[in-house]
């Protein structure tokens, strides 16, 4: 390590990386649309600022494309007929670390088991079972530019 670098202070830095803020996709489902209102009230009391949103019903191609790595799992049909029955919200959000805390926010995928975990989750609030959980959230900034590209564009 150069002399000069180690004189540095290290703090400024790593607070500036811990505040930027970053943006993450969720999508309200099919099951969750009714309470959208609700559901982006919630989203905005944990600090997220909703930066862009898309009402759609996403088409069969959509979805394969979407769930490409599910396409061969036996509960395809059902999530693609679930995923196409009717309206969903596709949302950007931003704040301070934003992927993983809505991550958080939206709870465990089973809402029976958000109930118990984190029982003011957005699942457990509005979710039934572990399809219909009224909530899908980008899990990496990879998934989240993959996503707002299909979704978004």
């Amino acid at each position: 390590m150069e002399p000069w670098l180690s004189s540095l202070p290290v703090w400024p830095l790593v607070e500036q990386s811990l505040c930027r803020k970053e943006q993450t996709l969720a999508v309200i489902k099919p099951d969750g649309f009714s309470q959208a209102a609700d559901i982006v009230k919630q989203l905005q009391s944990n600090d997220f600022h909703l930066i862009d949103v898309r009402t759609t019903t996403l088409t069969t191609s959509t979805v394969a494309e979407w769930y490409h790595a599910k396409r061969n799992e036996s509960y395809y049909p059902s999530l693609e007929r679930y995923l196409t029955r009717g309206p969903v919200q596709v949302l950007i959000l931003e704040r301070v670390d934003a992927i993983a805390g809505l991550r958080r926010v939206i709870g465990p995928t089973d809402p029976h088991l958000a109930r118990q975990l984190a029982p003011r989750s957005i699942r457990a609030l509005f979710g039934t079972n572990v399809q219909e959980n009224a909530i899908h959230a980008s899990d990496s900034l990879a998934t989240f530019k993959a996503e707002r590209i299909l979704l978004m564009d």
